[in-house]
């Protein structure tokens, strides 16, 4: 009987040892080491079946805490991280004018291997704002006939003190030149009077001024558009003749003189 058991404490001490001799081995033996999580970089070891034992050689083996007793000796100690380029320069922005986008790239010069570090992002973008001498004329002027003005200079009948407290700027004037304009404009008055090489004064009154006192789309020294706010429609393009003249009204002729909005 005495026999018997000490036969089988042997026996389990061989069985220990044997665990633990496997256990020490792993990564080495399946000579793979995986970056990342990946269940098939494993070594079994101990008895076969569901009594079993399985140790990792892949990246994740750090978190979870499975990883072959020779996994940093082995697999960190060969281990290649990623190596990329140096980033390139900014692209051009997307946008001709105003918002848009660029963006900046890189390679990889050098896989990752053995569980080393993962490659970085190969791309980045940023928002970019793109205005130069072409976006100037953006704005399309939208224009009235000038006698509209009248109605603009009615004192208010309500006399509310933020009508009345409000500091009036003084009026500017932009002369233009027609360059283009529509066909169809010559079937809406009083617009059907203006041809190519047609001279216009278009007034910018205080009511219609931003808070830098600009109107939008009176622009000089450059091609704007236009384009009509009554009647029938009506657009084109135009080039001011001289910069704007401070302080200055125009007339009322129809076809001539205009207001901006």
């Amino acid at each position: 009987m005495y026999r018997t058991y000490a036969f089988a404490a042997v026996c389990s001490v061989c069985m220990i040892i044997t665990l633990i001799s496997d256990a020490e081995a792993g990564c080495e033996d399946i000579g793979r080491c995986c970056s990342g999580k990946s269940t098939g970089c494993k070594y079994s070891y101990g008895s076969s079946g569901r009594h079993g034992r399985v140790c990792y050689c892949d990246e994740y083996c750090q978190k979870s805490g499975d990883c072959c007793s020779d996994y940093e000796s082995y697999c960190l100690s060969r281990a290649q991280d990623c190596v990329m380029t140096y980033w390139s320069h900014w692209s051009h922005c997307t946008a001709r004018c105003g918002l848009g986008m660029t963006e900046r790239r890189r390679e990889v010069h050098i896989p990752p291997s053995g569980g080393g570090k993962e490659c970085g992002k190969r791309r980045q973008t940023k928002a970019c704002r793109h205005n130069n001498d072409r976006c100037r004329n953006k704005e399309i002027a939208q224009i009235l006939p000038s006698y509209h003005n009248r109605k603009r200079n009615v004192r208010d009948k309500y006399e509310r003190p933020s009508v009345l407290k409000k500091v009036k700027k003084d009026s500017y004037c932009v002369h233009y030149r027609i360059s283009s304009i529509a066909w169809y404009c010559r079937y809406a008055s009083p617009y059907h009077v203006l041809k190519i090489g047609s001279l216009v004064c278009a007034e910018c009154h205080d009511t219609a001024m931003d808070r830098e006192g600009h109107c939008a789309g009176s622009y000089t020294a450059v091609r704007s558009r236009w384009r009509s706010l009554v009647g029938r429609p009506c657009h084109g393009t135009w080039e001011s003749e001289g910069e704007k003249e401070e302080n200055c009204r125009c007339g009322e002729n129809p076809g001539k003189d205009f207001i901006f909005v």
